[in-house]
């Protein structure tokens, strides 16, 4: 049980009295490192504490599994294990667990190190005269902030007032995502106040309230977490219109930093292992509605990137701060979300129920952790990797990397690490590309000029015909290319080396690429060297040259923003169309980076050279240059695409337009306008601005807000369907409503079935498995599309086959039997409807449910089966159904008792003999009853 339970230990009467009262026990548990554990504030009895009580509390470790068994000092066996603490039962009692809240080390003034568990309740069973009226409830998800509410209010109604102030504020408010984010978070402010008024008004929950700290605590969370879900949609539509212009600078750095890689961070290699799943955890922060839930994102991140298993909060890697940081910093470049300052921003603004307390807690450390690693993107001190990965590979392939050699070449951006026999440096492609890279053209023209100068051919002007093989041509040829043999003709060893040393000549050219396709052109296009690409060109650089990607250099300059770099290209011939194995085009990675001023060149050089350019072309995705500005808010960009005739209402192969990606309000509005006419184009547009207040936008348009995290719960087969939404929720009270009062065939509207009295539901055969379509009832309405699942189940897992046996519908326990309910399902307790049909004596329903082939063993979180059950109303004529399908005698509840022992001591005689005689009958199971 993970629970955001906290407080400070140092304040804990039980651990103040420990360290004052019994000096010698304390010392004595820190220095031979024992476990201390300290029940929470509130949780003890009014009693003077005594030697006993401390006893139970301080662990010794044994020897063979230190980490999950302990004996207590009073000699109890005790297990932790899921931060549950077990005692283990003695001759006379059950087994008592409680859970761990949270874990804290201690150093004492020699820096002895020892820990301490905060636990839920002691270690001991007491009296219910001394129980303590309150447990401590983990809050994580909206649906435990809506359980809490539902379960502790003392009227039904809480929630529905809630409903009509969120209704009216709407209402109220109906510019609200107009408004300066100082302004919202007033108005926000307020209705959680109204709402927490209304939630305090009850009066069980204020009584509560008042006695416990941390009860008060959850209920300002839920109500937050509640009208936070409520008005979600209006409230992200204004907090990002707020943060629109920081959210498109922002992505335009995270664009250009998508190539970064985890040694360019220097993260440590052991978590490189962990980026997946953090990052998918991260990226899910944009699917909840609560700063409860987003924060929650940010919990499970930091569990991934600790490697620690959440489920049973197995202890995992152990992660400083000083690696936290670069590792959210690389998982926020990578997560792909397009407003992560409207995030920040609404975790920081909108969080009402967090205590104005000095205190720090996780909640406000990982908050504060995204916002520095987001800070420190914005910066700009990142500049992405040093060089191209592939070239990295390239290198760390060659042995260059690390070599002193290549350590010199960098400072005078030259690399020559090879030499021939005579002495003769030997250029490599490593020494073009670094070149390139550091912007040396002295160095680029030498490289490309001693290339083309020791393999340029003998002017034929000079030689007698362009065939001619004279020794006179021939010599020319030789000393042309720097040849000196003894004569012509000679093939001594000496003349035979010269020439077979130039002909293997390895000096790269201006076409030389490396394993993965990468020209010189290449790498000054993605470094932005506009000279070198200048020189490269001059020097025959083919524009049209592809990566392994299929990239040409125009991506690479379209993708950096080097408007220079791009202007020569496209003016010595590049493909402004072009596309690369993905099927973007220049404009994709122009508009996808936030580079204006490539996108503004390339539009430019199409209109005034009378160039036919696709604004609208699709990659492979479906998506369109539009696609691309309006998913990460480039509103510069969208104006320009959209006044060069870009479609807004064209969809990709995911059926998205331009529109639906929209993630604020002012590219909402551009794309729902048409630019006025304009006698130059590329002079930014006149837009009419529609002011519509029912302009969606895609933050707002989420699908499963916050009950995203249900399919990863892991639940029982034989739990109830938990509703999806807070409407569902609100349906499945109306459903168990009605089947408290009796109104059978609207449950089974709501369900979506027919009851036997207006339509008998018989198979065709006794295998037949067919759905029956449902035509109009007596209700003048057909079964509804949206009917409930008949498994779905209320906060406490009753479903409506629990509550059709708790009232005695025996007809409805058919119908829902017939419609696929399970026959052992369980609510949280573990509670099944033949434990509830045993408990309120329901004869008829037990003979329904045993033919179901219930489960008459299954034992709630009492211990209890059907049996006990029985035995403990004393109805001898349900123990006797019961005994004819041979139950389990032997199972003991938590009270240590068989069904049995529970009959004699309340004194039921009648269900005694009967359970006594079974005992000694073998045939008591087949009907000699």
């Amino acid at each position: 049980m993970e629970s955001n339970y906290d407080e400070d230990l140092n304040d804990n009467t039980f651990f103040q009295i420990l360290q004052q009262n019994h000096l010698e026990l304390f010392e004595k548990a820190t220095l031979d490192g024992w476990v201390i554990c300290v029940p929470r504030s509130g949780s003890l009895p009014k009693y003077v504490l005594s030697h006993e009580d401390f006893f139970n509390h301080i662990l010794i470790p044994s020897d063979e599994l230190p980490e999950t068994h302990f004996r207590s000092l009073n000699d109890k066996d005790v297990r932790i294990c899921n931060r549950v603490v077990t005692v283990e039962p003695g001759n006379n009692s059950s087994p008592f667990s409680t859970h761990v809240l949270f874990e804290e080390t201690f150093y004492t003034e020699d820096m002895l190190k020892y820990k301490i568990l905060c636990i839920d309740s002691p270690l001991e069973q007491f009296p219910n005269k001394f129980k303590s009226q309150s447990d401590i409830v983990s809050i994580e998800t909206l649906r435990d902030c809506i359980d809490l509410i539902w379960t502790e209010s003392g009227s039904k109604d809480v929630l529905e007032k809630m409903d009509e102030a969120i209704k009216a504020f709407l209402l109220r408010n109906q510019r609200f995502e107009f408004k300066p984010i100082q302004i919202q978070k007033d108005l926000v402010s307020n209705l959680y106040i109204q709402c927490l008024q209304i939630t305090m008004h009850d009066s069980r929950i204020r009584e509560k309230a008042s006695m416990n700290r941390h009860f008060l605590d959850n209920i300002k969370l839920s109500v937050e977490s509640y009208v936070h879900h409520g008005i979600y949609k209006k409230l992200i539509k204004g907090v990002t219109a707020c943060t629109a212009f920081e959210d498109s600078t922002f992505n335009k750095i995270v664009r250009n930093l998508s190539d970064i890689q985890l040694r360019d961070l220097d993260i440590r290699s052991d978590l490189s292992d962990t980026v997946p799943k953090a990052r998918s955890e991260l990226a899910r922060v944009d699917g909840y509605s609560t700063v409860l839930g987003k924060v929650g994102c940010l919990k499970r991140t930091l569990a991934a990137i600790s490697k620690q298993d959440t489920s049973n909060s197995k202890q995992g890697t152990v992660v400083a701060a000083d690696d936290l940081l670069p590792m959210l910093v690389f998982l926020v470049i990578k997560s792909g979300l397009p407003n992560w300052i409207a995030h920040l921003t609404y975790m920081r603004q909108f969080n009402f129920s967090a205590s104005n307390d000095v205190h720090v807690d996780q909640d406000s450390f990982l908050v504060t952790s995204l916002e520095a690693a987001i800070e420190h993107i914005r910066s700009g001190i990142l500049t992405g990797p040093s060089s191209p990965e592939s070239q990295q590979e390239y290198e760390e392939e060659l042995g260059l990397l690390d070599s002193p050699l290549r350590k010199n070449s960098f400072e005078c951006g030259v690399s020559k690490d090879l030499k021939n026999e005579g002495g003769e440096c030997i250029e490599t492609l490593t020494s073009l590309f670094d070149a390139s890279r550091l912007g040396n053209e002295e160095e680029v023209e030498r490289i490309l000029k001693e290339f083309r100068d020791n393999n340029v051919e003998t002017n034929d002007n000079d030689l007698c015909n362009p065939f001619c093989s004279c020794d006179k041509c021939k010599d020319k040829g030789f000393k042309n290319r720097g040849i000196t043999l003894c004569h012509p003709l000679c093939s001594c060893d000496k003349c035979e080396s010269q020439v077979s040393q130039k002909l293997k000549n390895t000096t790269p050219t201006v076409h030389s690429c490396d394993d993965r396709g990468y020209t010189a052109l290449h790498i000054a296009c993605m470094y932005g060297k506009p000279k070198i690409v200048d020189i490269l060109l001059i020097y025959g650089a083919n524009v049209h040259a592809t990566d392994y990607s299929g990239a040409t250099a125009l991506h690479y300059a379209s993708s950096r923003g080097h408007q220079n770099a791009l202007l020569l290209l496209i003016h010595n011939g590049a493909n402004i169309n072009v596309n690369d194995n993905d099927g973007n085009t220049p404009l994709h990675f122009a508009a996808s980076n936030g580079h204006e001023g490539c996108l503004k060149a390339v539009l430019y050089f199409s209109e005034h050279n009378g160039i036919s350019l696709n604004i609208n072309k699709k990659n492979n995705q479906g998506d369109t240059p539009l696609h691309n500005a309006s998913r990460w808010g480039y509103e510069m960009i969208v104006k320009l695409l959209l006044n060069a005739g870009a479609d807004p209402g064209i969809e990709n192969k995911r059926k998205l337009t331009p529109v639906d990606y929209a993630h604020n309000l002012h590219i909402a509005r551009l794309l729902r306008t048409k630019p006025t006419p304009s006698h130059v184009k590329l002079i930014v547009p006149h837009f009419k601005i529609d002011m519509r207040q029912d302009m969606p936008v895609a933050a707002a348009s989420k699908v499963g807000l916050d009950f995203t995290d249900e399919p990863f719960r892991v639940r029982s087969p034989t739990s109830g369907e938990y509703p999806r939404t807070t409407e569902e929720i609100k349906k499945v009270e109306r459903v168990l409503r009605c089947i408290t009062h009796g109104d059978i065939r609207l449950a089974c509207f709501y369900l979506g079935l027919e009851d036997h009295a207006s339509s008998p539901r018989k198979k065709c055969h006794p295998l037949c498995d067919c759905k029956h379509t449902g035509g109009p009832d007596d209700l003048g309405c057909v079964t509804p599309s949206d009917a409930l699942h008949v498994n779905i189940c209320n906060v406490e897992g009753f479903t409506p086959l629990h509550f059709a046996v708790m009232h005695g519908h025996s007809d409805l326990v058919e119908i829902l039997l017939d419609a696929g309910a399970i026959p052992n399902i369980q609510t949280r307790k573990n509670i099944t409807p033949l434990h509830l049909a045993c408990l309120h004596q329901r004869p008829q329903i037990v003979t329904k449910l045993l033919e179901a082939h219930c489960d008459l063993n299954c034992q709630d979180l009492s211990g209890n089966t059907p049996l006990h059950y029985a035995c403990q109303v004393n109805n001898a004529r349900l123990v006797k159904l019961l005994m004819e399908h041979s139950p389990n005698m032997a199972l003991r509840n938590k009270k240590g008792m068989t069904a049995l022992e529970e009959a004699e001591d309340k004194m039921n005689i009648t269900v005694a003999r009967l359970l006594s005689q079974c005992k000694t009958d073998t045939n008591c199971g087949n009907g000699s009853l």
